[in-house]
C-alpha cells in the first residue's frame, strides 16, 4: 500500500456495508458470528483509532463485556443508521496493525485494515467440531466482499494470512476462547510490486 492514499468517508461507508449479512445472496444459514475490529488510519473526517463493526447488532452487550472496559463504544458523527459502527479507542493504530499482522507494513499502510473477531467457544460448543471451518468461511466471505468492494470503489483490498492473534486479544482485553482472531485484512491505494509478473488472467 502507498502509505499515502486518504478514503473518502462515503466509500468507507459502503466498503463496510458490503460486508453486512443481508447484503449477502444466498446468505449463511446461521447467524453472524465475526464482526470486524478496524485499524482506522487515513479516512476522511474519522478520526484515527480502533472501532469495530457489528454485523450482528445482538452481539453489542456480550463483546463490550468481553472486552476492556475502557473503549468509549461511541458511534462516529455521520455514520449512516443501518451500520452499527462503534468507535472503541482513539489514536494512531498503525504500529498496533502492523504489530500484530507479523509486522507486515501492508497494515499500516492502508486506508484501514481489520481484524475478524469471531465468537468461538459458543458455536462450537453449541454446534459441535464440524462448526470451526464454517466460521472461517464467514471470514471469507467479508474477505471477498471487502475485495470486490474496494475494486468497485477505486482501492484495493488484501488479505493477511500472518498475524499475532494472541497479541490482538491482549490488545482488546480478550481474557479467553469465548472470542478468536481469525483472519485480518487491509484496504488501500496498492502499488505495483516488481518483484512479482502479471500475465492476463486468460489467454
Amino acid at each position: 500500500m502507498d502509505e499515502k492514499a486518504t478514503m473518502p468517508l462515503e466509500i468507507f461507508h459502503t466498503i463496510l456495508k458490503a460486508t453486512m449479512p443481508e447484503r449477502a445472496k444466498p446468505g449463511l444459514p446461521w447467524r453472524p458470528q465475526v464482526n470486524p475490529v478496524l485499524f482506522v488510519h487515513r479516512v476522511e473526517e474519522m478520526d484515527r483509532g480502533l472501532y469495530i463493526l457489528l454485523r450482528n447488532e445482538r452481539a453489542k452487550e456480550d463483546l463490550r463485556g468481553a472486552m476492556d472496559p475502557d473503549f468509549f463504544w461511541e458511534r462516529p458523527s455521520r455514520t449512516p443508521p443501518d451500520l452499527e459502527l462503534y468507535q472503541l479507542a482513539q489514536g494512531d493504530a498503525r504500529p498496533a496493525a502492523k504489530e500484530s499482522s507479523c509486522r507486515q507494513d501492508i497494515a499500516s499502510d492502508g486506508c484501514f485494515a481489520a481484524a475478524m473477531i469471531s465468537r468461538f467457544e459458543g458455536p462450537i460448543e453449541q454446534y459441535g467440531p464440524w462448526f470451526y471451518p464454517r466460521l472461517y468461511w464467514e471470514c471469507g466471505m467479508i474477505g471477498q466482499t471487502l475485495y470486490l468492494s474496494s475494486e468497485a470503489t477505486g482501492f484495493q483490498g488484501c488479505g493477511i494470512g500472518c498475524f499475532f492473534d494472541d497479541m490482538v486479544h491482549r490488545m482488546l482485553g480478550l481474557p479467553d476462547l469465548g472470542y478468536q482472531d481469525l483472519y485480518h485484512f487491509t484496504v488501500g491505494r496498492a502499488l505495483a510490486d516488481t518483484r512479482l509478473i502479471d500475465l492476463p488472467a486468460y489467454g
